[in-house]
Protein backbone atom coordinates (compact mmCIF):
# COMPACT_ATOMS: atom_id res chain seq x y z
CA UNK A 1 0.00 0.00 0.00
CA UNK A 2 1.48 3.32 -1.02
CA UNK A 3 1.04 6.33 1.20
CA UNK A 4 -1.63 8.67 0.01
CA UNK A 5 -0.56 12.22 -0.70
CA UNK A 6 -2.82 14.84 0.71
CA UNK A 7 -3.01 18.42 -0.33
CA UNK A 8 -2.24 20.91 2.36
CA UNK A 9 -4.51 23.88 2.46
CA UNK A 10 -2.84 27.17 1.60
CA UNK A 11 -4.38 30.14 3.37
CA UNK A 12 -6.10 32.56 1.03
CA UNK A 13 -3.80 35.36 -0.06
CA UNK A 14 -0.61 33.46 0.79
CA UNK A 15 0.44 33.09 -2.84
CA UNK A 16 -0.10 36.81 -3.42
CA UNK A 17 1.93 37.65 -0.30
CA UNK A 18 4.76 35.40 -1.45
CA UNK A 19 4.77 37.06 -4.88
CA UNK A 20 4.80 40.51 -3.28
CA UNK A 21 7.67 39.49 -0.99
CA UNK A 22 9.57 38.06 -3.96
CA UNK A 23 9.03 41.30 -5.88
CA UNK A 24 10.28 43.38 -2.95
CA UNK A 25 13.37 41.18 -2.63
CA UNK A 26 14.01 41.44 -6.35
CA UNK A 27 13.63 45.22 -6.34
CA UNK A 28 15.95 45.50 -3.33
CA UNK A 29 18.55 43.44 -5.15
CA UNK A 30 18.19 45.58 -8.29
CA UNK A 31 18.57 48.76 -6.25
CA UNK A 32 21.74 47.40 -4.65
CA UNK A 33 23.17 46.53 -8.04
CA UNK A 34 22.14 49.89 -9.55
CA UNK A 35 23.74 51.78 -6.66
CA UNK A 36 27.12 50.57 -7.89
CA UNK A 37 26.57 51.87 -11.44
CA UNK A 38 27.76 55.15 -12.87
CA UNK A 39 25.25 57.40 -14.61
CA UNK A 40 26.37 56.15 -18.01
CA UNK A 41 26.10 52.50 -16.98
CA UNK A 42 22.63 52.95 -15.49
CA UNK A 43 21.50 54.85 -18.58
CA UNK A 44 22.83 52.11 -20.85
CA UNK A 45 21.03 49.44 -18.80
CA UNK A 46 17.82 51.48 -19.02
CA UNK A 47 18.26 51.84 -22.79
CA UNK A 48 18.66 48.07 -23.14
CA UNK A 49 15.47 47.42 -21.19
CA UNK A 50 13.58 50.01 -23.23
CA UNK A 51 14.80 48.41 -26.47
CA UNK A 52 13.59 45.05 -25.17
CA UNK A 53 10.17 46.51 -24.38
CA UNK A 54 9.90 48.27 -27.75
CA UNK A 55 10.86 45.12 -29.62
CA UNK A 56 8.02 43.09 -28.13
CA UNK A 57 10.58 40.55 -26.86
CA UNK A 58 9.23 40.64 -23.31
CA UNK A 59 6.50 38.11 -22.60
CA UNK A 60 3.38 39.60 -21.08
CA UNK A 61 4.00 37.73 -17.83
CA UNK A 62 7.38 39.51 -17.44
CA UNK A 63 6.22 42.95 -18.55
CA UNK A 64 5.59 44.43 -15.09
CA UNK A 65 8.86 43.05 -13.73
CA UNK A 66 10.80 44.55 -16.65
CA UNK A 67 9.13 47.92 -16.18
CA UNK A 68 9.97 47.90 -12.45
CA UNK A 69 13.57 47.02 -13.29
CA UNK A 70 13.69 49.99 -15.67
CA UNK A 71 12.30 52.27 -12.97
CA UNK A 72 15.18 51.27 -10.68
CA UNK A 73 17.69 52.34 -13.34
CA UNK A 74 15.75 55.55 -13.99
CA UNK A 75 15.76 56.38 -10.27
CA UNK A 76 19.53 55.81 -10.17
CA UNK A 77 20.06 58.18 -13.11
CA UNK A 78 17.83 60.82 -11.51
CA UNK A 79 19.63 60.53 -8.17
CA UNK A 80 23.04 60.95 -9.81
CA UNK A 81 21.86 63.94 -11.88
CA UNK A 82 20.40 65.63 -8.81
CA UNK A 83 23.64 65.18 -6.90
CA UNK A 84 25.59 66.74 -9.77
CA UNK A 85 23.13 69.63 -9.97
CA UNK A 86 23.68 70.36 -6.28
CA UNK A 87 27.44 70.15 -6.69
CA UNK A 88 27.62 72.56 -9.62
CA UNK A 89 28.74 75.97 -8.50
CA UNK A 90 27.53 78.97 -10.41
CA UNK A 91 30.20 81.54 -11.07
CA UNK A 92 29.68 85.25 -11.21
CA UNK A 93 30.53 86.10 -14.82
CA UNK A 94 32.21 89.38 -13.86
CA UNK A 95 34.43 88.15 -11.04
CA UNK A 96 34.56 84.40 -11.77
CA UNK A 97 33.97 83.76 -8.09
CA UNK A 98 31.24 81.45 -6.76
CA UNK A 99 27.90 83.12 -6.27
CA UNK A 100 26.07 82.56 -3.02
CA UNK A 101 22.31 82.27 -2.60
CA UNK A 102 22.21 84.92 0.08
Amino acid sequence: MTPRKTKTAVPAGTAAMTEAEDSRDLISRWKGEAAELSYEEALQALDLLLAELQGDAVPLADLQRTILHGEVYLDRCSTLLESVEHAVVQLNPETLTPETDA
